[in-house]
């Protein structure tokens, strides 16, 4: 892939489309004033011809606006025989945000006319190019929806998308593409595009490089999308949005080492909701935030009620989302809640997911070390899901590393899988992290993980998620299921001591 040298000072791409004089100013220009041709009419020519152009035209690049590549679409699939095929493609440019961060404006339009010249160098004299709102482009061009070389073409396009450098520094173009056929997917010059970029969307969530083509499941997931928002936010206002516990337990003696707070979501019409399928929903909109903040003040406060009954385990864990984590008043939020309850800091750890590190590395590592300046503990979530550098990692504050359970599951039938969480157990402890395993839920992986030296574990086997209530009942029990697990128990029988690893 090449890379092109461009100036921050942005200049209008070569080959902007501009609209053709009519006869009337072209003879003006040339210097005819016979028969009845006044100077005012040339004037009020060149006026209308003007507004048209800027009306259709976006200023910054010379392409088609929205308005006017809608209407050259539309005339374009009229114009189309029996047969014919039309590929409307949606390219979304989604680090224009942290761009401007970085240089401003000027970095920006450098980066919007690289874009917008180079795709007019590639997509040929056959297609239609615009430009229909500040981040994203659109291209409609003929071919045929299941034909190789026509798709082959469309990932040409965007591949020719190479970086940018701006002050000696390479700017790489991130982008999600969409495409959407006509007559195929549908007739409607409105919906193509509309489709097209469902299509883009669906990429940028899948982080995929490749242009996705529209399913017809694709709407039907955003209204699903929309609906699922909606009706969170009338879960939370009506009380439908609940907290259960899980207990996290030490693998060699069986005591409670601490507890994870999880949120569920019963809808009165679809039955309990999946946080899988909510909280990809939340994170796209305002709603992840009353999110963290009901789970974090509802663990807080149950957390109290423990402490006054004298059963409250050493640790309580608060999941905070990446989009928790980058807003600016997210220590402040964290700070405002341990004072109102109040809770001792180190009590409370908050899990963060290794995603978060891996995808914002200076706002992890400053929010991180925030937290722990107060006290609180942090643990990353879900470990091994995502490439973190063990560079990185030992420098961080962390307290905790939780083994995802797709590395747990069935691990004592997998020889490979065992030796991989051995090398993760043994990195873990070279940076004196605590390990949990997530999701156990047989006897053959608490044996594998306990032989790997995993300090923790949670999962079925020992307890599926319960209320507040059900953990109390838990924590007065459990003491006395502990030997069925093999854990060589420190605790003295229950008549003397009902619990086993409480604060």
């Amino acid at each position: 892939m090449k890379t092109c040298q461009a100036s921050v000072e942005h200049t209008q791409p070569e080959g902007a489309r501009v609209p053709e004089r009519s006869d009337l100013v072209g003879r003006a220009l040339a210097g005819d004033r016979s028969g009845s041709l006044l100077e005012q009419d040339v004037d009020e020519e060149l006026r209308r011809q003007m507004l048209s152009y800027g009306y259709r035209h976006d200023p910054q690049t010379g392409l088609l606006n929205r308005q006017g590549f809608q209407g050259s679409l539309g005339e374009l699939l009229q114009q189309q025989e029996e047969g014919d095929e039309v590929a409307l493609i949606w390219i979304d440019l989604i680090n224009l945000r942290r761009e401007f961060f970085l240089w401003g404006w000027d970095g920006i339009d450098a980066l919007v006319g690289h874009v917008a010249s180079t795709l007019q160098d590639v997509v040929g004299s056959d297609a239609l190019l615009g430009r229909c709102t500040g981040h994203s482009f659109q291209i409609a061009v003929p071919a045929a929806k299941f034909d190789r070389e026509a798709r082959n073409r469309i990932q040409s396009m965007i591949d020719a998308l190479s970086p940018l450098l701006v002050r000696g520094t390479e700017i790489k173009l991130e982008t999600a593409a969409g495409v959407a056929f006509f007559p195929s997917d549908t007739e409607s010059a409105e919906e193509l595009v509309r489709f097209a970029s469902m299509a883009a969307m669906r990429g940028r969530v899948l982080k995929s490089n490749a242009v996705l083509a529209f399913q017809a499941g694709m709407n039907s997931l955003i209204v699903r999308d929309h609906q699922l928002e909606v009706e969170m936010t009338k879960g939370f206002d009506r009380g439908l949005v609940s907290l259960v516990y899980q207990p996290k337990i030490d693998l060699n003696s069986g005591m409670v080492l601490g507890v994870e707070a999880l949120l569920r979501w019963k809808h009165p019409e679809w039955g309990v909701v999946a946080p899988s399928e909510f909280i990809p929903i939340a994170e796209r909109s305002d709603l992840i935030q009353r999110v963290f903040d009901f789970s974090l003040e509802g663990a807080l406060r149950d957390t109290r009620r423990w402490m006054e009954l004298g059963i409250a385990p050493p640790v309580i864990s608060v999941n905070a989302s990446a989009a928790n984590v980058r807003r600016e008043d997210f220590l402040g939020r964290v700070r405002r809640f341990l004072k109102e309850l109040p809770i001792a800091p180190i009590v409370l750890e908050l899990e963060v997911t290794e995603s978060l590190l891996f995808d914002d590395e200076e706002v992890f590592t400053t929010r991180m070390r925030q937290l722990r300046e107060i006290g609180v503990r942090i643990a990353i979530d879900d470990f091994g899901t995502r490439y973190t550098g063990f560079n990185l990692l030992k420098q961080l504050p962390l307290e905790t590393m939780k083994i995802d359970q797709c590395f747990i599951r069935g691990i004592h039938l997998s020889p490979d899988m065992r030796a991989l969480c051995n090398t993760i157990v043994a990195m873990a402890r070279q940076m004196r992290l605590r390990t949990v395993a997530e999701g156990i839920e047989e006897q053959g992986e608490l044996e594998a993980m306990r032989q790997a030296g995993c300090e923790a574990g949670q999962g079925f086997l020992f307890q599926h998620p319960v209320t507040s209530e059900e953990f109390v009942d838990f924590l007065r029990e459990w003491p006395a299921r502990i030997p069925s697990f093999g854990f060589v128990s420190p605790c003295a029988p229950r008549d003397a001591e009902p619990l086993c690893g409480m604060a």
